[in-house]
């Protein structure tokens, strides 16, 4: 039977770099999870747009006899909203509560367009976005993602759009809004809208909203011959758009979007450098039981080295999240790597300017440049395509990653 210290060892030896191979290549599945407090201010900014809620409730103290505008009436929300749900203790928790307006807005985020606007991955952003439900002040509540965009296209012409919104309360104020906005439908027979965006501001359910609007493509009473198309209505509706689907605050001071902010990458940091003291553990531990090559456990099992080694990561598991083992190991490292670092700074900095030259068109951050150098891709930066070049991929491997986006970000400041 095999022991672990020799699948260990097999597993050593197999490994190019020799020691501290497997840590280098693990270590860029840790980094692939990080972002910047730039990157974590524009999902801030994404997750909690401003509202008129504050607004509309200083114009409903205040008695006035003005007539109200279209624009008002589509802004009032629905009178049960004014009031928080019975039993619903998570804005008691804030500090501001005596002063907080808005209680929450149904809000739905482009899955494929935050990824791109990020450029992190989707289950990197459903993370951030669950520190933000899971956190004191219950910032956000995260419902199950769904399809945002509703189209609404009547092949009998303009005439069957409006006789559809005439009876279709969801339809009528989509076209409200549009008209609203400048765009005229009058000889149009189709209508593209946020189905999310416009059942919160008229405070509706989602479900219903879009049930009622699916049950267009069938009629349900008799109508005049003619309609021709998809379905017996001939109405065609489609949803599309799958996107992040969640309630949150539209009257955030700045302040508070301050604090959110510096939450969430404080939490991103915290992580990242409790899982590489996890990482840097584990190798300490496996190093210390492994051989200096096959040919001494070849022919016979070190019960001893088997042993320890059961031992050693039952230690792990017991104290997973005491980082004082792995602390005199950081500490030599770190020394190591900072001495090399010196040695490579020039020809690091020599190349970052190179691929820059190279990529003259496109917008790369200091982070982007670090992650092509560790060969780590990313949503904007794939490696289908910047792996290609083996010059820059994966070549500053063995160095540390944050150093690398100091060094990028100081080399694009000085290329403007």
């Amino acid at each position: 039977m095999t022991s672990l210290g020799n699948c260990l060892q097999n597993r050593k030896d197999r490994d190019g770099d020799g020691v501290g191979g497997d840590l280098n290549e693990l270590r860029r599945h840790i980094y692939a999870d990080t972002v910047d407090y730039y990157t974590v201010k524009k999902l801030v900014q994404k997750v909690f747009p401003p509202c008129k809620c504050r607004q509309i409730y200083q114009k409903q103290q205040g008695v006035s006899c003005w007539a109200i505008t279209d624009d008002e009436l589509l802004e009032i929300p629905d009178p049960s909203e004014e009031l928080p749900p019975e039993g619903d203790q998570s804005l008691e928790e804030f500090d501001v509560s005596s002063s907080r307006v808005c209680h929450r807005h149904e809000r739905a985020m482009s899955i494929q367009k935050t990824v791109e606007m990020l450029d992190i991955r989707e289950e990197g952003i459903e993370t951030l976005l669950c520190y933000l439900e899971l956190h004191p002040q219950h910032w956000v509540e995260l419902m199950h993602p769904t399809f945002s965009t509703c189209r609404l296209q009547c092949y009998s012409g303009p005439m069957q759009l409006r006789n559809i919104a005439r009876r279709c309360p969801p339809v009528a104020v989509a076209l409200a809004k549009e008209r609203l906005c400048g765009v005229d439908h009058t000889h149009s027979n189709s209508v593209e809208f946020d189905v999310v965006e416009l059942a919160d501001s008229m405070g509706w359910e989602l479900l219903p909203v879009k049930r009622e609007l699916r049950q267009l493509q069938w009629t349900t009473s008799q109508s005049k011959q003619g309609f021709q198309g998809t379905g017996k209505s001939g109405v065609l509706v489609e949803f599309s758009n799958l996107s992040f689907h969640f309630r949150s605050f539209g009257d955030l001071d700045n302040e508070e979007l301050d604090a959110v902010c510096k939450f969430l990458h404080q939490r991103v940091l915290a992580h990242e450098k409790t899982a590489l003291c996890h990482l840097k553990a584990c190798f300490k531990s496996f190093h210390s039981v492994a051989f200096k090559n096959c040919s001494i456990c070849a022919d016979a099992v070190s019960v001893e080295k088997s042993s320890r080694l059961k031992q050693v990561l039952k230690e792990y598991f017991d104290q997973k999240n005491d980082q004082s083992q792995s602390t005199n190991y950081s500490e030599d490292e770190d020394e190591l790597s900072r001495a090399k670092l010196k040695d490579w700074e020039s020809q690091i900095r020599a190349d970052i300017r190179q691929f820059l030259s190279i990529h003259h068109e496109e917008k790369f951050s200091g982070r982007a440049i670090a992650r092509i150098f560790h060969g780590i891709e990313s949503p904007c930066y794939p490696a289908q395509v910047y792996g290609r070049d083996r010059r820059f991929w994966r070549k500053y491997l063995n160095f540390d990653f944050n150093e690398i986006i100091r060094m990028a970000t100081e080399e694009l400041i000085r290329m403007k």
